[in-house]
């Protein structure tokens, strides 16, 4: 079976799949198979016999989650879809439904997402006579779930206002207390809640965690650089005993930061594992080698990363090209230009059809100006959101 699941693997992925003892961490490089190697590795040990509710595989996306799992079913079919590939909240969510009666919880508590977090939050400012024009639902929403993701009570988000003085973050410590309250006698959770609640149990309960221990003897972390100091800690708890830890991610690739993500997690692994063995993904499957020679000059002037060179087998084609505007308006329009220029005007002819352009960006509000340059240029354009183009 070895040989099987190793057959198109390189060899870096192949080291990476085959070891199995003791802390692992695996650098992948953008598009160099990281999908493959974890469900390769969850299958080889499953192989082996391991049983498939030991391994647990934590992602932050439910797609993610069941595009492993069907890769693992293909390759270990029957056993395969008993593996325990969940995001960190299905997996919490799950822990807090059956530990419910140990920690205080009512089994049939509510889940509050954040249009419902933001409605608790417009009744603790209302019933705190707090004036809602400086202290914005969403803003205060936000604090609250960083709070959470950072493992603080009110309490300490109080204390840390009153030493420094802060008299927005006290104000908010004021109703993030009373937020929880009204959270509390709703028998209701929001997304922070389950880490953070499943954290303290483990924490407070040490049967609760020598028993999920056992449990769950295998892990493995997906995108390890954007896990928030409550996930690290969770994982840093499950994995206490058997340190059998596989965290798959990239320094270069973490962009999260901004809503709690912590790039010394992945940095520090081999501190907080001083045996743990590094396996680094470097051949790329997905670009050009041009694109690939930008992409490292660019990120080789990262502060803090871990060395790293992508290069590809792939043939090259083409150049990359830098657009300079004076602003979002004039870089839609000079783009909406290049493409006309592509299609009707230059030395290509009608090589090209509209189809073949895609225009990506990093928010969805910026798709406006886009299409307002596409329509004034009488460009066809699709919008896609939520789905898979590729």
């Amino acid at each position: 079976m070895k040989e099987i699941l190793t057959k198109n693997l390189n060899p870096s992925q192949t080291e990476a799949v085959l070891y199995i003892k003791g802390p692992l961490i695996i650098f992948a490089g953008a598009g160099t198979g990281k999908t493959r190697v974890i469900t390769h590795r969850i299958a080889y040990l499953l192989s082996l016999g391991v049983e498939p509710q030991s391994i647990l595989a934590v992602t932050f996306t439910n797609k993610a989650a069941s595009e492993m799992k069907r890769r693992i079913s293909d390759l270990i079919p029957g056993t395969g879809a008993n593996a325990l590939v969940l995001t960190f909240h299905s997996f919490c969510a799950h822990f807090l439904h059956a530990e419910a009666s140990r920690i205080n919880l009512n089994p049939n508590f509510s889940i509050y997402d954040f249009i419902d977090q933001k409605n608790v939050v417009k009744d603790c400012i209302k019933e705190l006579n707090i004036d809602e024009k400086r202290f914005k639902l969403s803003t205060i929403a936000n604090k609250i779930s960083r709070a959470k993701d950072d493992l603080k009570f009110p309490s300490d988000m109080s204390a840390e206002a009153k030493y420094a003085g802060d008299f927005f973050g006290t104000t908010a410590a004021k109703i993030y207390e009373l937020y929880q309250k009204k959270l509390e006698r709703a028998d209701a959770v929001d997304f922070g809640d389950l880490i953070m609640r499943t954290v303290s149990a483990l924490q407070q309960h040490l049967e609760l965690l020598e028993r999920y221990r056992e449990k769950c003897k295998y892990i493995m972390v997906d995108e390890y650089q954007d896990t928030n100091h409550a996930q690290y800690t969770f994982i840093k708890l499950l994995a206490g005993k058997h340190r059998n830890i596989c965290v798959v991610g990239d320094d270069d690739q973490s962009v999260y930061s901004w809503r709690g993500a912590d790039i010394n997690n992945i940095l520090d692994f081999e501190k907080d594992y001083p045996n743990a063995k590094s396996v680094k993904l470097e051949q790329n499957y997905r670009s050009t080698p041009k694109i690939l020679s930008t992409a490292n000059q660019v990120v080789k002037h990262n502060n803090a990363r871990i060395s790293k060179r992508l290069w590809t087998q792939n043939p090259d084609n083409g150049s990359v090209t830098v657009l300079k505007a004076l602003n979002e308006n004039n870089e839609a329009e000079k783009i909406a230009e290049k493409i006309t220029e592509l299609i009707y005007l230059s030395m290509y002819g009608n090589k090209y059809k509209f189809s073949d352009f895609a225009v990506f960006y990093r928010t969805n509000a910026q798709s406006r100006t886009f299409e307002d340059a596409f329509r004034s240029s009488r460009i066809p354009y699709t919008v896609v959101r939520h789905a898979t183009v590729l």
